[in-house]
């Protein structure tokens, strides 16, 4: 994991997403509230993040759950997800689908669907985030948004909220050049796979620490969808970029095998240019 800066101050307006029902108020400048959201344990110790992106199906990184019995796993969803005893949903994992890795170019970890074996109701506190379809919709030095914690986070005590922070776009040639400068990096050539998503951190403070697995979303089409997933970083700094696995390259293959996912095309080409 990486190091982030910014707290999220911004004040709460009303923007309904379409296609989901009622939801809580969104703004196009930040995701105050994230009602896809989901905080995995592995028994009462928090694990990681992931996105909800239906009723039955949570996507993250396939090592958060390493090679422990899935009966030992819990999804808290809604208001107070990280602590087991206040959080609004809790569902036992009822099996794992790993993402095919030729769709993602991504090492060494990669994604993985998590089936709820007690769905959520889909309502303002609870529902999925939309998946992008392309990556040119979303040039460099555009900002998104992921979540993270304090300095201090203690997985036995998790927070009882995580922080939003903005993470502007960096592109893959300038992540790369990055890592190559830190003497603490495990090797000088750094290679970064076809298609890594990368981010910069944000200038403001306190620094938080986004989570692995944790959604980057960006505001595409009048909503927010899910653009990557938190994953590896070559080495760990203040101030270094954020590795994410990228969502438009394996959206066709979810939506053909889970209907139920929600996908945005986004804009034109032509209609980018004519704004």
């Amino acid at each position: 994991m990486g190091t982030v800066l910014y707290v999220l101050l911004l004040p709460l307006l009303l923007l309904l997403l379409p296609g989901h029902g009622p939801t809580k108020a969104l703004t196009k400048n930040s995701p105050t509230s994230q009602p896809w959201q989901a905080s995995i344990f592995l028994d009462s110790r928090y694990r990681c993040e992931g996105a909800l992106i239906s009723s039955e199906w949570v996507i993250t990184l396939i090592n958060c759950f390493g090679s422990f019995p899935l009966s030992h796993f819990t999804v808290a969803l809604g208001q107070h997800r990280l602590n087991l005893q206040n959080a609004e949903v809790l569902s036992l994992v009822e099996e794992l689908i790993p993402i095919p890795r030729s769709l993602v170019d991504s090492r060494p970890g990669s994604l993985v669907l998590v089936k709820l074996t007690q769905p959520p109701s889909i309502k303002s506190s609870i529902y999925p985030i939309s998946l992008i379809q392309s990556s040119i919709f979303f040039p460099w030095k555009k900002t998104c948004w992921a979540q993270g914690f304090k300095p201090d986070f203690d997985p036995y005590i998790p927070p009882d909220e995580l922080w939003g922070a903005k993470m502007p776009l960096m592109s893959r040639t300038n992540c790369q050049a990055i890592f190559q400068l830190q003497s603490d990096c495990s090797s000088p050539e750094i290679g970064m796979p076809n298609g890594t998503l990368c981010t910069g951190p944000p200038v403001n403070s306190p620094e938080i620490t986004v989570a692995d697995g944790s959604p980057l979303l960006c505001f595409s089409a009048g909503q927010w969808v899910l653009l990557g997933v938190m994953t590896w970083g070559p080495c760990s700094s203040n101030g270094l970029p954020e590795i994410y696995i990228p969502i438009h390259s394996i959206s066709t293959w979810i939506q053909a095998n889970f209907p139920n996912v929600r996908v945005v095309k986004g804009p034109s080409k032509a209609q980018l240019k004519s704004k």
